[in-house]
C-alpha cells in the first residue's frame, strides 16, 4: 500500500515539474518573450503617448525557486509631445517575483518587485510645454484596475527623480540609494509603506538655490484611490537638515481638468533657524544672513495648496515660530542672543513673488538692557515694500544685527532705545548697484537714542565711541540732541539737523546735508578728509602727462580733498585744536557753508602760532581738475610777541619726505596752511606789537598787507616802528610759482630823529635769515650735481637755494633818513641812504651825512652773506670841507694814536677808494682796511706836534710848537693800519719842509723830517705866516738844501728816537716807498679815478 502511493505521489509530483517546466519553456522561448513584450506594448499604447523603446524580457525558474522571475531589462520611455522626444523614464533591470501556482491557475501574481538603476524625469521648457511621465489624462473618474496585487516586498535600489521647469524656474531632483517597500492594490486602491534612504540633490526657485545635497530617510505611508483620483500621504515621516519632518495631505487630479494636480499637502516640523530664514526672506535681504550661524532650530508648518501644474504654482504658507532663539555674525559685534518669534510666509493669491507676503506677528527680541518688539508686514518679493515698528531698548549690537546688512556698519557696545515706525521699498543688497542707482523710498520716522555706543564704519576705516545721542527721524531728516562722542580719537559735541547721513556714510547716499553746531577738542585735518571722502570710488590715477597738474590743482584748492561736493554744509564750528600736516590752529570757531559748489568759511576766528587770526575764506568743489579756481581768502592775523626765529621758521618751505620715501603721499596730500596763502589770492593783514630780534632789539607796531591775485603777490604796505624809535614803511611784490617765491621786489624807507648806524646794520643783518638757511655757492653746485646724477633730470626749474637776499630772488631798496646819526665815535646830521639789496650784498648808492664840521659822502658795496663776523666792505668816500680838529678828535676818540683835536686845525677835502671788513658789531677792522686817499688840505696848523718838536728842537719852541702850512695835496696809501707817504712837501711859516715815511695807528712810527735849516734860523715868522694867512704863495717848491732828520719809534708809549742828517736814508726811503705804493695799487686794484663820487 505505501509502495503504491509513493508511486502516485512520484508521478504527481513529475507531472507538475513537467507542467511547470514547460510552462516555463514556453514562456521563456523566443516566441513567449515576443508575445509578453508584445502584450506590453499594446496596453502602454491604450494609455499614454509614451514611446516605448527596446527591452528586453526573461523568465527564470531557478532564481527564485519554486516561483518563477520575470525579468525587464533596458526599459526607457520617451515622451514625443510638441514635436520634441525627451526621455522619461529609464530603467536599467525590473524583477518580480511571480507565484507558480497562480500561473497554472491562468492569474498573474506578483510577491516581490525589484527596480535597479532608475531614472525619473519631468521637463518643462519656458513656453510652458511638459514631458513626463503621465499617460494620457483623460477628463473623468479614474478607473480601477482590474487585478489585485499584495507586493510583499517593493526593493528599489539607486533610482533619482528630477523635475525642472523652466516656466517657473524651480526645480527638484532626489536620489534614492535604498527602498524597501509593502503594497498592496485591492478593491481600486493601491496601499504602499516602507522606509526610503536617499538624498535630496537639488531644491531651486526663482530666488535661488534653497536646499542641496542634503541627506533624506523616510517612513512612507500612502494610499492612492483610482477612482477618485487621489493619492494621501498618511503620516508620512522624513529627515531634512538632520530634523524629522511629517507629511500629511492629498494631491488629486481634478476630473475636469487633468493637466494638473490639487495639492493640499502639510509639513510640519523643526528645521535650522537660518534654513528657514533663507527661504522665507526676498533675495534682497539674503545678504543680511551671510556668514550668520545659528544653533536654534524654527517650529515650522507648511502647506501646499491648490493646482498646481506645469504653468501653475500653488499656494505655500509657511509658519514658523522662535523661542529663545540665538544668531551670531562672524564678527563678535553682531549678534542675537534671545529671540522669540512668530512669522508667516504667503505666496498669496496670485502664486507669485508679486503677491508674496511675510508677517512678523510677534517678534521680540531681549537682552539685559531690555526688550525690542518688532511688527512687520513685507509685501511684494520682487520689489519688497515694507511696513513696521519698532519699539523698546536693546543692546545696540542685536539691533544692528537686525538692521544693517553686512560692511555698512557695525556695533561693538551700547545701548539702544527707539520708538520707530517704517514703510517703503527697501533698498538693493549692498555692492549690487551703482550709487546714482540706489532707491532711497523707505520713511523712517520716530527717535531713537544711544548710550555709552561705540560704532565702527567699514566704509570710512572710521571708529565712532562713547556716542550717546537723542535722533529724531522724520525719514531722511535727522535731528541730533545733545550728541557726544570720540570719532577716531576726536572728541566733538553736536546738535545739527542732518539729511541722508547715516546713507552717506555708509556710502548708500551720494550726497547730505548737515545744520547745526559742532565742539571739537582736536580736530584732525587729514584723518577728516578720509572721514569726508566721496562714497563713490576712487578717481582713476592720473597718467604720468597730467600727474603734476593733478598735484598743482591739489594745492591750488581744497576742492574735494577735504569737503567733497556732496557734503553739503551750515555749521558752526568750535574746535580747541585744528591739527594741520605742518600748523596747528587752537580755540577756532568758524560758521562753514557749502552747497555743492562753492565752500565758505565765514566769522573765523582763532589762535595760531601763539597770534589771533579771523576773517573769511572760500573755495570751489565743482571745478574740473583743468580749471582750478583757487582759495580767496581776507583774513586778519595779530600777534603779541613774536621771536624773529620762530617767524622764520614759520616762513620757511615746509620739509617733505622725497619722492618715494616714507610719509611722502601722506604728507602731499594737504599742503601747510602758508602754502595755501601762497597759491590762493585773497588779502591777509597782519599786525604784531613786537618782533624780538636775536640780538635783543624788538621791531615794535609791524603791520602790513598782502593782496594775492594768480601769481602776483603784492605787499602795498608794511609800517613798523624799528629800534631807536626809527619809523619805516615798506611795499613790496613778488612772483610765485609752485609755492615758492621766484623773484620780488621791496621799497624800504626808515625815518630816525636819532639813529646809531651800527644798530641800524646790525638790524639788518638780523633779519636776514640764519646762517644755517644759507647754502653756500659751491655746497649747492655739489648738490645740484648729486641730485642730477640720481634723478636722471636736469635741476632746471628749481627753486634756489639760499636766503631772499642772497640767492637773487629779492631785490630791495632802502632808504634811510635821520636828523642826527652817531656811529661809534662819529656824531653827524642830515643823514641820507640809499642802499640796494641783492644777492647778499648792499650796495650803496649813495650815503652822506654833515660831520667833522662838513659832508661825508660814500658810495660802494657791503656784502651781507659771509656770516655774521664778517661783513666784507668797499666804498669810495668823500669828505667835503672837513675840520681836522674834529676829524682827529674822533680818532682819537676811537683809540687810534694820531693827533688830537687839540694838535691840528683846518679844513681837508678827502677823496679815497677804501677796502675793509666790518666785525660783529659792524665796525671797520684796521688790520684788514686798505685804502688809497687823496687830500686836499686848507688853512693846516700844527700845534705842540711831538714828531715836529723832536725834530726841530735845535729851534726854539716857540717858533716850532704852532705852525701854519700853505695849503697842500697830497696823495695816502692805508695799508692794514699803516699809512704810507710816499712824499708830502709842506711849506710852514717856519721853513719849507717835507715828510715821508710810514705812521701805524697804532703809533708805531718811521718819517723822515726834511726843514730848510736856514729858513728856520733866520726866516722872518711873522711875515710867512702873514703870506699864507693872505693865501699868498711862499717860496716855490720844493727847495733845494733841505735837512732831514729820522723820527722812529717801536710803540705808541715809546718817546721818538731823532736822529740827524740822514738824506741818503731818506731817498732810499722814498724810493720804496714809491715803489710798495704802485705794487699796491696794483695788486688790491683800488681805484684811483674815485669815479662814484665825481
Amino acid at each position: 500500500m505505501k509502495k503504491i502511493s509513493l508511486r502516485v505521489l512520484l508521478a504527481g509530483l513529475l507531472l507538475v515539474l513537467l507542467a511547470a517546466g514547460g510552462g516555463a519553456w514556453l514562456l521563456g522561448s523566443r516566441y513567449g518573450r515576443a508575445l509578453i513584450a508584445q502584450r506590453v506594448r499594446q496596453q502602454l499604447a491604450k494609455s499614454s503617448d509614451l514611446v516605448l523603446g527596446p527591452f528586453e524580457v526573461e523568465f527564470s525558474p531557478w532564481r527564485d525557486f519554486p516561483h518563477l522571475t520575470a525579468s525587464l531589462r533596458h526599459l526607457a520611455l520617451t515622451d514625443t509631445a510638441h514635436g520634441r522626444p525627451e526621455l522619461v523614464l529609464r530603467l536599467d533591470r525590473a524583477d518580480a517575483r511571480l507565484e507558480l501556482g497562480a500561473l497554472l491557475h491562468g492569474r498573474v501574481q506578483v510577491t516581490r518587485l525589484t527596480l535597479s538603476d532608475g531614472a525619473l524625469r519631468e521637463v518643462v521648457d519656458s513656453l510652458g510645454h511638459s514631458w513626463g511621465l503621465r499617460g494620457k489624462r483623460r477628463p473623468g473618474p479614474g478607473k480601477s484596475p482590474a487585478l489585485d496585487l499584495g507586493l510583499d516586498s517593493l526593493i528599489i535600489n539607486n533610482f533619482t527623480i528630477a523635475t525642472r521647469n523652466a516656466y517657473t524656474h524651480s526645480a527638484i531632483g532626489a536620489r534614492v540609494r535604498v527602498g524597501r517597500l509593502a503594497g498592496r492594490l485591492a478593491g481600486g486602491v493601491v496601499r504602499v509603506q516602507g522606509l526610503l534612504d536617499g538624498q535630496l540633490e537639488f531644491l531651486q526657485n526663482p530666488s535661488g538655490t534653497l536646499l542641496a545635497h542634503e541627506p533624506v530617510r523616510a517612513r512612507v505611508r500612502y494610499h492612492y484611490t483610482f477612482g477618485a483620483r487621489q493619492g494621501s500621504f498618511d503620516d508620512t515621516r522624513f529627515t531634512l537638515n538632520g530634523d524629522t519632518v511629517r507629511l500629511s495631505g492629498t494631491h488629486t487630479v481634478d476630473p475636469r481638468n487633468p493637466t494638473g494636480t490639487q495639492l493640499d499637502l502639510r509639513f510640519a516640523g523643526d528645521q535650522p533657524l537660518l534654513a528657514v530664514l533663507n527661504t522665507a526672506l526676498p533675495p534682497r535681504l539674503r545678504p543680511y544672513l551671510v556668514g550668520a550661524v545659528s544653533p536654534s532650530k524654527a517650529q515650522v508648518t507648511y502647506r501646499i495648496l491648490g493646482l498646481s501644474g506645469p504653468t501653475v504654482r500653488p499656494r505655500t504658507l509657511l509658519s514658523f515660530g522662535l523661542r529663545d532663539a540665538r544668531l551670531a555674525w562672524p564678527d563678535s559685534a553682531r549678534r542675537i542672543n534671545h529671540w522669540d518669534l512668530a512669522a508667516t510666509y504667503d505666496n498669496g493669491p496670485g502664486h507669485r513673488p508679486e503677491t508674496t507676503t511675510l508677517t512678523l506677528q510677534r517678534c521680540r527680541l531681549y537682552s539685559p538692557a531690555g526688550q525690542l518688539d518688532v511688527a512687520l508686514t513685507l509685501r511684494n518679493f520682487r520689489q519688497p515694500y515694507v511696513r513696521g515698528r519698532l519699539s523698546g531698548r536693546t543692546e545696540l549690537p542685536e539691533l544692528a544685527a537686525l538692521l544693517t546688512p553686512r560692511g555698512l556698519w557695525q556695533a561693538r557696545r551700547g545701548t539702544a532705545a527707539l520708538n520707530v515706525t517704517f514703510q517703503g521699498l527697501l533698498r538693493p543688497p549692498p555692492n549690487r548697484t551703482r550709487l546714482a542707482a540706489l532707491q532711497r523710498n523707505l520713511d523712517v520716522r520716530g527717535w531713537v537714542v544711544l548710550r555709552n555706543a561705540e560704532l565702527l564704519l567699514p566704509a570710512r576705516h572710521a571708529r565712532l565711541a562713547a556716542l550717546n545721542v537723542h535722533i529724531g527721524i522724520a525719514d531722511s531728516v535727522w535731528r541730533l540732541s545733545d550728541a557726544s562722542g570720540v570719532l577716531d580719537g576726536m572728541r566733538f559735541q553736536a546738535s545739527a539737523a542732518t539729511v541722508h547721513l547715516l546713507g552717506y556714510l555708509t556710502g548708500q547716499s551720494a550726497t547730505t546735508t548737515v545744520r547745526g553746531d559742532f565742539a571739537v577738542d582736536d580736530l584732525n585735518v587729514g584723518r577728516l578728509r578720509g572721514l569726508l571722502r566721496p562714497p563713490a570710488g576712487a578717481p582713476a590715477r592720473p597718467n604720468a602727462r597730467r600727474r603734476a597738474q593733478a598735484r598743482a590743482a591739489l594745492t591750488a584748492t581744497l576742492g574735494t580733498s577735504l569737503i567733497p561736493q556732496g557734503m553739503r554744509l551750515s555749521v558752526a564750528l568750535h574746535c580747541r585744536r585744528l591739527l594741520l600736516p605742518a600748523d596747528t590752529l587752537s580755540d577756532l570757531f568758524v560758521r562753514v557753508y557749502h552747497d555743492g559748489r562753492q565752500v565758505r568759511l565765514q566769522g573765523l576766528t582763532g589762535r595760531i602760532y601763539g597770534g589771533e587770526v579771523q576773517g573769511n575764506l572760500a573755495w570751489p568743489t565743482a571745478s574740473a581738475a583743468t580749471d582750478v579756481a583757487p582759495i580767496n581768502f581776507q583774513l586778519a592775523v595779530h600777534f603779541g610777541t613774536l621771536p624773529y626765529q620762530q617767524l622764520l621758521a614759520r616762513l620757511a618751505p615746509v620739509r617733505r619726505p622725497a619722492p618715494g620715501r616714507p610719509g611722502y603721499r601722506k604728507r602731499a596730500a594737504l599742503p601747510a596752511l602758508r602754502e595755501l596763502l601762497l597759491t590762493a589770492d585773497g588779502q591777509l593783514d597782519c599786525s604784531i606789537d613786537a618782533v624780538r630780534l636775536p640780538d635783543g632789539q624788538s621791531l615794535r607796531n609791524l603791520r602790513l598787507r598782502l593782496i594775492k591775485e594768480d601769481s602776483l603777490l603784492d605787499m602795498p604796505y608794511l609800517t613798523v616802528t624799528v629800534p631807536q624809535g626809527g619809523q619805516g614803511r615798506a611795499s613790496a611784490s613778488a612772483i610765485v610759482d609752485d609755492l615758492r617765491l621766484t623773484a620780488a621786489a621791496a621799497d624800504v624807507r626808515l625815518r630816525y630823529a636819532t639813529l646809531d648806524v651800527q644798530q641800524l646794520l646790525k638790524l639788518l643783518a638780523a633779519l636776514n635769515p640764519p646762517d644755517s638757511l644759507v647754502t653756500p655757492a659751491r655746497r649747492v653746485a655739489r648738490q645740484a650735481a648729486r641730485t642730477r646724477r640720481a634723478s636722471g633730470r636736469t635741476a632746471r626749474g628749481r627753486p634756489r637755494t639760499g636766503s631772499m637776499l642772497t640767492n637773487g630772488v629779492l631785490a630791495a631798496t632802502l632808504h634811510v633818513q635821520a636828523d642826527q646819526v652817531r656811529y661809534a665815535a662819529v656824531r653827524g646830521g642830515q643823514f641820507r641812504l640809499a642802499v640796494q639789496l641783492r644777492d647778499g650784498a648792499a650796495r650803496i648808492d649813495t650815503a652822506s651825512l654833515n660831520a667833522f664840521g662838513g659832508r661825508v659822502r660814500l658810495s660802494g658795496v657791503l656784502h651781507t652773506d659771509r656770516g655774521r663776523d664778517h661783513h666784507p666792505l668797499h666804498v669810495q668816500t668823500a669828505l667835503d670841507d672837513i675840520q681836522l680838529s674834529e676829524f682827529f678828535g674822533v680818532a682819537q676818540a676811537m683809540h687810534l694814536r694820531v693827533l688830537g683835536g687839540d694838535n691840528i686845525r683846518g679844513t681837508v677835502r678827502l677823496a679815497g677808494d677804501l677796502r675793509t671788513d666790518l666785525d660783529a658789531t659792524f665796525l671797520p677792522g684796521f688790520d684788514q682796511t686798505q685804502a688809497y686817499l687823496q687830500a686836499d688840505i686848507r688853512n693846516l696848523e700844527l700845534i705842540d706836534v711831538e714828531a715836529l718838536t723832536e725834530s726841530l728842537r735845535f729851534i726854539r719852541k716857540e717858533r716850532s710848537g704852532h705852525l701854519y702850512f700853505e695849503p697842500v695835496r697830497t696823495q695816502l696809501i692805508l695799508d692794514r693800519g699803516e699809512v704810507l707817504i710816499p712824499g708830502l712837501e709842506l711849506n710852514s711859516n717856519l721853513a719849507n719842509m717835507a715828510v715821508n715815511g710810514t705812521y701805524a695807528l697804532d703809533g708805531r712810527a718811521n718819517l723822515y723830517v726834511g726843514a730848510n735849516a736856514i729858513q728856520a734860523l733866520f726866516g722872518d715868522n711873522k711875515k710867512r705866516i702873514e703870506r699864507i694867512k693872505n693865501n699868498q704863495p711862499l717860496a716855490p717848491r720844493p727847495h733845494p738844501g733841505l735837512t732831514y732828520v729820522n723820527l722812529r719809534r717801536a710803540s705808541g708809549e715809546a718817546k721818538y728816537h731823532v736822529r740827524l742828517f740822514k738824506k741818503d736814508e731818506q731817498r732810499q726811503q722814498q724810493d720804496q716807498l714809491r715803489l710798495q705804493a704802485r705794487q699796491f695799487l696794483v695788486t688790491q686794484r683800488l681805484d684811483t679815478t674815485l669815479h662814484l663820487i665825481r
